[in-house]
């Protein structure tokens, strides 16, 4: 289950992680960029805002002490700056201030806080700055940020216009006289004059300051906004970091999804070149686990063990193995000890029996712990067939040196033998007992040079004379040769032939030899009469004769040896007829069977190849 997690996750593509990233990256920069844009605002608003009020407050406070002043006649107007001076140094006493100033339109200090600085002019930048205040701007401020203030740190100016006094002595600019008429008019000044006598020389002054643009400029201490936008740029550096961090584990991701979904892709084609591997070995193999479960038997241990592989795997070996094969699993006894060998006979899927050569070895890892136990397993079947087909023909070879000394020496003397005994009889007197015994002696003679004869004819190697013949024609002739002698002795013969058989590339001389050798023996086993069935069948590139009858049969123990040279069980048998026709089967490329059962019957198949 964890494997089908991890791999449904390697599925998912890395760009749709990598576009995740990209997002979270956007947000956080967004979501930066705003709060700093937003305490910046809010930061800029509360330094306007204190400007401002410093500069509502030196403003009324001048217009006070400048009325007042004015009605008491204590203070000449020409030296109403002075006031203003001691008003603004009063305002710079506040915390987070760093200077402040009335100014004129040609940027002479007027008063300020610093009383050092009075009479003397702004810098350029600053007087720029102050220019961009209008007249109708009086009740509004402006306000910028400076990287040199007037101590040549960071500052924050709030600059606005100051009018002394409310409203302007419209009564001294060419309108009607004070003489009280048009009160409404007069303003407070009129109003102020019309009460008090004024000398000239503080109408005129009044008359000048009405006129003249002057400016509050206030500079304020960056320090607590500047902590501000520290804290908000350390926040900012706190999220890239962990920005960052969340970039690289998400990219270090990406390369432990790509690599683990490049190690199940190279997984999986092994497994799949091992199953190959497993499958396609030319022998059985049966592997259990360190608890003696079945994990692993491919085709050929199907074959061999009669079972499928799906029945088999995640089972006990003694539960669905021969005992046979179960007994070499068992990993208790073979743990410790050297891998086992041994040969077992073993009846595969066609219930054919099979010898197979079993070896067992426990598997052991590296910490020297049994894993489990493999089990090879080897058919020998076809090489015993060639190690008894070897040692078949290592007889014959030696029969056949051993045929040809024999004829060279008994067929000379034979000869001698025969020529003495036609020479006596025709000493001997017509129908005599002693011509008889002659011609008994002639016929002994000729029986042995037969019998040399054939086992020479055995013996020496075959020249087949191959042309294209049909089956049928074969089995047809030799019918025909054995059919009076069937009918002699009761014997009922029925041939059964597939249509459109194959061409057969044989010696017919020598084919006709061998079925005649077997439905003469199949009618000879049937001295009561009987069934003579022959069946004539194509299979793939073969073709086969079965040869099947309802005579005495063979016993068991007679059946591994019915084609050895002179075993017989007739009397007046040779025993070279079978051994003769396997021979000549074998030299075409064909091989014969042979199935019997006592007082049942037998049956001889012949494959012959196409």
């Amino acid at each position: 289950m964890r494997f089908l997690k991890g791999q449904r996750l390697a599925l998912v593509s890395p760009w749709v992680l990598a576009a995740a990233c990209a997002l979270l990256s956007l947000i956080i920069g967004v979501f930066a960029v705003n709060n700093y844009q937003r305490e910046k605002s809010l930061m800029t608003d509360v330094l306007l805002e204190r400007g401002m009020t410093l500069i509502r407050f030196v403003t009324s406070g001048a217009r006070a002490s400048f009325l007042d002043g004015a009605r008491e006649g204590l203070l000449p107007v020409w030296q109403w700056s002075g006031n203003v001076q001691e008003i603004l140094a009063r305002a710079a006493e506040h915390p987070g201030v760093h200077f402040l100033a009335m100014v004129d339109a040609s940027g002479k200090i007027v008063a300020t806080s610093a009383s050092a600085e009075v009479d003397t002019r702004i810098d350029e930048e600053t007087l720029e700055f102050l220019g961009s205040i209008h007249q109708e701007d009086h009740d509004q401020g402006r306000f910028r940020y400076r990287i040199g203030g007037h101590d040549k740190s960071a500052a924050f100016q709030v600059a606005a216009l100051f009018v002394p006094i409310s409203q302007r002595p419209l009564g001294m600019q060419g309108g009607p006289p004070m003489d009280g008429s048009k009160r409404g008019s007069e303003g407070m000044m009129g109003r102020m004059m019309r009460h008090h006598l004024f000398p000239r020389e503080w109408i005129d002054e009044l008359e000048r300051v009405s006129q003249q643009k002057y400016i509050i400029l206030v500079e304020l201490d960056l320090e607590q906004f500047n902590k501000a936008v520290r804290q908000q740029l350390l926040q900012i550096v706190i999220l890239s970091v962990v920005l960052l961090l969340v970039g690289v584990g998400g990219w270090l991701s990406l390369l432990t999804l790509e690599g683990l979904k490049g190690s199940q892709s190279r997984l999986s084609k092994i497994k799949a070149f091992r199953d190959i591997l497993i499958s396609s070995l030319p022998v059985g193999l049966i592997v259990t686990d360190s608890e003696g479960k079945i994990i692993v038997c491919n085709q050929f241990a199907e074959q061999m063990a009669s079972v499928v592989e799906n029945e088999v795997v995640g089972a006990a070996p003694e539960s669905v193995l021969a005992p046979a094969l179960a007994q070499a699993l068992d990993d208790q006894k073979i743990a410790t000890s050297a891998p086992v060998q041994k040969e077992i006979l073993l009846s595969d899927v066609k219930g054919e029996m099979r010898t197979l050569q079993l070896h067992s070895r426990s598997v052991v890892d590296s910490d020297g712990i049994s894993a489990g136990v493999m089990l090879l397993i080897q058919d020998m079947s076809q090489v015993k067939s060639l190690e008894e087909e070897l040692r078949r023909s290592e007889r014959l070879a030696a029969l056949g040196k051993m045929a040809a000394g024999v004829a060279h020496e008994l067929r000379n003397p034979l000869s001698s033998i025969k020529g003495l005994a036609i020479l006596l009889k025709s000493r001997f007197q017509e129908k005599s007992s002693d011509q008889e015994t002659a011609d008994i002696l002639v016929q002994e003679v000729e029986r042995l040079n037969r019998s040399i004869g054939e086992l020479l004819d055995y013996a020496r190697p075959q020249k087949l004379n191959k042309d294209n013949i049909r089956p049928e024609e074969v089995v047809h002739k030799a019918v025909s040769l054995v059919r009076m002698d069937a009918e002699s002795m009761g014997v009922r013969m029925k041939v059964l032939m597939e249509d459109n058989l194959p061409m057969l590339s044989a010696d017919q001389d020598k084919l006709n030899q061998v079925f005649l050798n077997l439905f003469l023996n199949s009618i000879q086993a049937m001295e009561q009469g009987g069934q003579l069935d022959i069946q004539v069948t194509a299979q793939g590139r073969n073709v086969l004769f079965a040869i099947k009858d309802t005579g005495c049969g063979v016993r068991k123990e007679d059946l591994p040896r019915i084609f050895d040279p002179y075993f017989t069980t007739k009397p007046e048998g040779t025993g070279l007829g079978l051994a003769m026709s396997m021979k000549i089967v074998e030299e075409h490329g064909g091989t014969m069977s042979f199935q019997s059962e006592p007082d049942v019957g037998t049956t001889v198949i012949v494959t012959l190849p196409v």
